[in-house]
C-alpha cells in the first residue's frame, strides 16, 4: 500500500512539470508573435523574447534551439486555433453536409476575424524574405494541413455518394475562397475592413448554397 501511494505521489510533480513547461512554451510563443507583430525576426533577440515572455534566457534555449525554430513553431502555432478537424472528423459530419460546411466557414471567418490572425499573415509574408524557412514552416506545418481537412471531408462526401465531384481539392478550395476573398484577402493586403457580424453571417451561409448548387447533394 505506501509502494503505491508513493507511486501516485511521485507522478503528480511529473505531471506538473509536464504541465509548467508547456505554459512556459506556450509563454515563448506568445511573446514571439508579440515582438514580431512590432519588429522584424532579425532585430529580435532570444535575449528580447526571454524579457517579452518574462523568463530567462536559458529557459528559452532549453525549449527551442534556435530563434529560427522558435519563430517557425510560433507562426505554425497560430493554425492550431481553427479546429477545422473537430468539425470534419465528427461521427454526423456527412450526415448534415450543409451544416458541417456552415461550421466549417463560420470556423474560417472566426479565425480570420476575431484575433490576430491577419496581422500575423502580413507579418509572415513579411518574414518570408528573412527566414524564408519560417514562413514555408507557417504554411506547410499550419495552413496546409487545415486546408487538407477540409479537401478530406469533400473527398469524404464524394466517397459517400453525397455529392459529385471528381476533384475534391478545388471544389474545397473554391469553398475556401468564397469566404476569404469577401472578407479576408484586402485586409492581408493592409487595406482596413470591418464587417458586421450580420455580414459575416451572410458570406458563409452563401458559400454554402454556392458550394451546393454547384455540388448538389444526393440522396
Amino acid at each position: 500500500m505506501g509502494q503505491s501511494v508513493n507511486a501516485r505521489d511521485g507522478a503528480a510533480p511529473a505531471d506538473h512539470a509536464g504541465a509548467q513547461g508547456q505554459s512556459t512554451q506556450e509563454a515563448i510563443m506568445a511573446a514571439t508573435i508579440r515582438l514580431l507583430l512590432r519588429r522584424s525576426s532579425d532585430s529580435i533577440s532570444m535575449g528580447d523574447i526571454a524579457t517579452e515572455a518574462g523568463v530567462s534566457r536559458r529557459t528559452v534555449f532549453n525549449q527551442f534551439a534556435s530563434k529560427e525554430a522558435l519563430v517557425e513553431q510560433s507562426l505554425a502555432r497560430v493554425w492550431t486555433r481553427i479546429g477545422i478537424a473537430e468539425i470534419t472528423e465528427t461521427l454526423d459530419a456527412t450526415a448534415d453536409p450543409q451544416a458541417t460546411m456552415a461550421r466549417i466557414g463560420t470556423a474560417i471567418t472566426a479565425f480570420w476575424l476575431q484575433g490576430d490572425a491577419i496581422p500575423i499573415a502580413r507579418m509572415a509574408i513579411r518574414e518570408s524574405f528573412i527566414l524564408p524557412e519560417s514562413s514555408a514552416h507557417y504554411l506547410d506545418q499550419g495552413k496546409r494541413p487545415v486546408t487538407r481537412a477540409i479537401i478530406r471531408y469533400v473527398a469524404a462526401l464524394a466517397a459517400a455518394g453525397r455529392i459529385k465531384t471528381d476533384d475534391p481539392e478545388l471544389a474545397a478550395k473554391q469553398f475556401i475562397g468564397l469566404i476569404n476573398e469577401p472578407l479576408v484577402f484586402l485586409q492581408i493586403l493592409g487595406l482596413p475592413e470591418t464587417h458586421s457580424e450580420a455580414h459575416i453571417r451572410k458570406v458563409v451561409q452563401e458559400a454554402v448554397q454556392m458550394f451546393f448548387l454547384r455540388y448538389p447533394l444526393q440522396d
